[in-house]
């Protein structure tokens, strides 16, 4: 009976230790809303693939000419300019929507005059759509190529040697327009080609082509 005193006292020790340290671990999850018996997983961590869109400005040079292939008129490459701002979104593929103001210029002669520049002025809503070659590096470098519409509406003519008036003009116009730009950062150069589809003057074959350079800003 001795030995089993001997052993009660160092049990009834363990238990009481036990049962404290039992109780503190429950105050402890009470204190910090801890849910005793409860596994907590946590699901890896998922990727974001969140849309990514810009918001452009930008400004650049022409050099544009007018394709007649049946007229007494000859036309050849002048300087003009162009401006405007534009919506881009989309990561690696992306659509992009803009308005611009074309300033084109275009040099014509014909058997009777010297040559002679002539300024077509319209407003243009391009609708491309393109692909981000550096998807994922675009925000400090990106490489794009893209192409699209570029319907537009000529608002005024200037003077010219031609008697060529607003009337001459087939006003709604359509073109297509191929190019490539690159980003770095905030900033954006992007270069192409614009081919009108749409005859510039009435009744007559006569084609816009244009180069362009653009540099923007995008935000």
């Amino acid at each position: 009976m001795s030995k089993m005193k001997k052993l009660y006292l160092p049990l009834l020790v363990v238990i009481l230790i036990n049962t404290v340290a039992i109780a503190q671990i429950d105050s402890l999850a009470e204190e910090n809303d801890i849910v005793p018996d409860t596994i907590v997983k946590i699901s890896p961590e998922k990727k974001s693939y969140k849309r990514v869109s810009d918001f452009k400005i930008y400004g650049g040079l022409t050099a544009s000419q007018i394709l007649l292939p049946k007229s007494t008129y000859e036309s050849a490459y002048a300087a003009g300019f162009i401006a405007g701002f534009s919506y881009k979104r989309g990561r690696f593929g992306y659509w992009e929507a803009g308005l611009n103001y074309n300033g084109s210029v275009v040099a014509l002669d014909d058997v009777s005059n010297a040559e002679e520049t002539m300024y077509i002025r319209q407003l243009e809503l391009p609708l491309t759509v393109g692909l981000n070659l550096l998807a994922e590096t675009r925000r400090v470098l990106g490489i794009r190529i893209f192409g699209g519409v570029v319907p537009g509406y000529i608002t005024s003519i200037g003077d010219n040697p031609f008697d060529l008036s607003l009337g001459d003009f087939n006003q709604f116009q359509l073109g297509g327009r191929l190019g490539v730009g690159v980003d770095v950062f905030f900033l954006f150069v992007e270069g192409g080609y614009q081919y009108g589809f749409t005859d510039l003057l009435k009744n007559q074959g006569s084609n816009l082509s244009q180069l362009y350079v653009l540099l923007g800003f995008r935000f």
